[in-house]
């Protein structure tokens, strides 16, 4: 029989062994391919990429995606290489050459992977071609998705291509395990004693220790202006944070938990239980003797988890934050009076219900404070240290930026805000509400803190009745914004005082209309003041979502990686122990316990890298949150949203890795092993 034959036969009798491994493969070059079509689709790239940064990301991702396709594969094939060694030995035995059965390894890669290939071209296929739909829909491009080819040829090029040097390597790989490894050795690899394991307190202390010292300093940045992230430089003390966390994670999991498993084993009370006394024991070899592969899952599980939930924020948070930045749906400032009218022509021409909209003219009076300058909050002279480009003037006069009460009701309800509209006090002529660009850091308020307004000769004092986050006017047109009574603010407009007027359009009739915004924009003359927020979010979506798209592809691969992984390292091991599940049958233990032992001995080993990923997530959330993320909208923990549904999703796909998992090694120990096979 020759050894096409044998590789065909194996397969085909090992198809349930083999099939995972296969589909996640496939998996692995659907994504792969996709990836490359979608950046070799130059009909797209050209459309969402103008300054060649697309072209740039598709490089360097693609480099990634490369490394993660060929640690998965390689990886995987190890487990393969050992689940069969007493088989490979059997055919050193029958006096097959070394290289005869590197061949014969090398025959089953290569049907494997020539199976995953198509898989994967024909599935990539469906990927890239929705992912063409999604993104030509979501940044409303102007692309007929009918005019790019179902399949790209050139992908599919490069992709066979890349799977033959996986091809190679794994041969490569193959053969020096076949060359350093005896005969006997293949034939017993399987069935070599655990050695005796030595519990140290030292490496278990400064594991805890190291970890601990990383989370500290991760929560360190809560402190703002005080915290060692600002005193000591943000990059160094990432460095170090890094540094702690993932040799803290290295020895916690090596030292730490092994030593604290010891010492559970060390209660008699709670060891000898029928499942305990069967767990312990084996939790305690199986993490020392599998730790570096529980650490490299850690650390990838942590990464993916990382990268996935700072992506799900940077996407939320600012799209978010333009609740605050443009409240309103078109808003500019109004330099000559011909202006209202032309807006209100284009909205009558563009808009898809011109009677739904509303237009509000809001006066805004620039006013100086003589109170000392040491004592005003910052939104007085936020910006007036920023230059114009063209002009070389201040973006604006430190001053507080009076509008009356009514006109901020009156915005907040044109704006569909209606609950902060019915939330405001009623003011008094000396009583005003401070509109915060930040919320306070520390524990101090501006509530109850007086001002003094300087009405040409005349200083009037108001105090603010409450500090609030609801403003109603873009920060491109008001910021130090006051909200004073009526009654003040019309005393404050017969003043000699600089004013500047604020057109709002809101209503569903110019909700989301791009052409409306471009018609203004061309109107304008292109100026700064005019916000539109329909028209600010599909910008933010346009100039991240390929940036976003490109990271996903990475991600997807992590989280398939580290699954399959943990799925072939459990049955490998389970498969090891067939023996010893025997022995539990014959002593009495039924099928459902044993089926629970099972269970909880592959959920440790999945539990442990996606726990341990999920903490390292949290803190790393935490210092991008508050150190690179600029704070418009407090604390809420609606803010956090984006990265639960990406932990939700992560313990969604663990699940199901865990769920197939435990069925493989159930299948395994129940069949051939006399006590009859699993119910499917």
């Amino acid at each position: 029989m020759n050894i096409l034959t044998i590789s065909l036969k194996n397969i085909r009798k090992n198809l349930s062994f083999y099939a995972l491994y296969l589909f996640s493969a496939a998996f692995v070059i659907t994504v792969f391919f996709s990836f490359l079509s979608f950046s070799m689709n130059d009909i797209i790239v050209e459309k969402i990429s103008s300054d060649g940064r697309v072209e740039s990301m598709c490089r360097t991702i693609s480099i990634f995606l490369m490394v993660s396709v060929i640690f998965y594969m390689t990886y995987s094939n190890r487990f393969f290489l050992r689940r069969r060694s007493e088989e490979l030995g059997i055919y050193a035995l029958l006096g097959y050459r070394r290289n005869s059965i590197l061949a014969l390894l090398c025959c089953e890669n290569v049907f494997l992977c020539a199976g995953a290939l198509l898989l994967g071209l024909f599935f990539g296929s469906f990927l890239h071609r929705g992912i063409v739909l999604a993104v030509t829909a979501l940044l409303d491009l102007n692309v007929d998705p009918s005019g790019i080819p179902f399949f790209a040829p050139r992908a599919a090029v490069y992709t066979a291509g890349f799977l033959l040097v996986i091809i190679l390597l794994i041969s490569v790989s193959n053969a020096s395990v076949l060359l350093r490894t005896p005969l006997i050795g293949l034939v017993r690899s399987r069935k070599k004693a655990e050695k005796k394991m030595k519990f140290r307190r030292l490496p278990a202390a400064a594991g805890l220790a190291m970890t601990g010292a990383g989370y500290l300093l991760s929560l360190d940045i809560i402190r703002g202006e005080d915290s060692i992230w600002i005193i000591s430089g943000f990059y160094l003390t990432g460095m170090i944070t890094l540094f702690l966390v993932v040799c803290g994670t290295v020895l916690f999991i090596f030292a730490f938990l092994p030593f604290l498993l010891d010492k559970d084993r060390q209660n008699a009370d709670r060891l000898y239980t029928p499942d305990r006394i069967i767990l312990i024991p084996g939790f305690i070899y199986r993490i020392r003797s599998g730790a570096r592969t529980l650490i490299m899952l850690t650390l990838l599980s942590a990464a993916a988890l990382t990268v996935s939930s700072v992506m799900a924020l940077s996407l939320y948070y600012p799209v978010a934050a333009l609740s605050r930045i443009t409240p309103s749906e078109i808003e500019f400032r109004v330099t000559e009076k011909d202006e209202i009218s032309e807006a209100r022509a284009l909205v009558m021409r563009y808009a898809s219900d011109p009677g739904a909209a509303s237009f509000l003219e809001t006066d805004i009076y620039t006013v100086s404070s003589g109170s000392p300058e040491a004592l005003l909050p910052p939104e007085y002279s936020l910006g007036t240290a920023q230059e114009n480009f063209k002009s070389g003037e201040t973006l604006r006069d430190p001053g507080f930026e009076c509008i009356s009460l009514s006109s901020h009701r009156a915005l907040l309800l044109a704006q569909g805000r209606k609950k902060a509209a019915e939330q405001l006090p009623t003011l008094k002529d000396d009583e005003c509400i401070l509109i915060r660009y930040e919320p306070d850091r520390d524990s101090s308020s501006e509530a109850g803190r007086t001002y003094s307004l300087q009405l040409d000769s005349e200083e009037i004092p108001v105090t603010v009745k409450e500090t609030s986050m609801d403003n109603s006017v873009s920060f491109a047109n008001s910021v130090g914004t006051l909200i004073v009574s009526d009654d003040l603010f019309q005393k404050i407009s017969g003043a000699d005082l600089p004013c500047r007027s604020i057109l709002s359009i809101n209503g569903n009739g110019v909700k989301d209309n791009e052409r409306l915004y471009s018609a203004l924009d061309q109107l304008l003359d292109g100026s700064p003041y005019l916000q539109g927020h329909s028209h600010r979010q599909r910008e933010l979506l346009s100039v991240n979502s390929s940036t976003f798209l490109l990271i996903g592809f990475l991600v997807v691969l992590f989280f398939i990686a580290s699954g399959s992984i943990l799925y072939f390292n459990n049955l490998t091991v389970v498969s090891d122990s067939k023996s010893d599940y025997r022995i539990l049958w014959e002593m009495g233990y039924s099928r459902k316990r044993i089926r629970r032992i099972i269970r909880r001995q592959v959920l440790v080993f999945f539990a442990i890298p996606f726990l341990f990923g999920l903490v390292d997530c949290m803190f790393a959330s935490l210092v991008y949150k508050n150190a690179l993320m600029q704070n418009l909208l407090g604390n809420s923990p609606l803010l956090y949203l984006p990265v639960l549904l990406a932990v939700l999703l992560t313990g969604v796909i663990y699940l199901i890795y865990w769920l197939i998992t435990v069925r493989a090694c159930c299948r395994a120990v129940f069949t051939d092993s006399g006590t009859g096979r699993v119910e499917p």
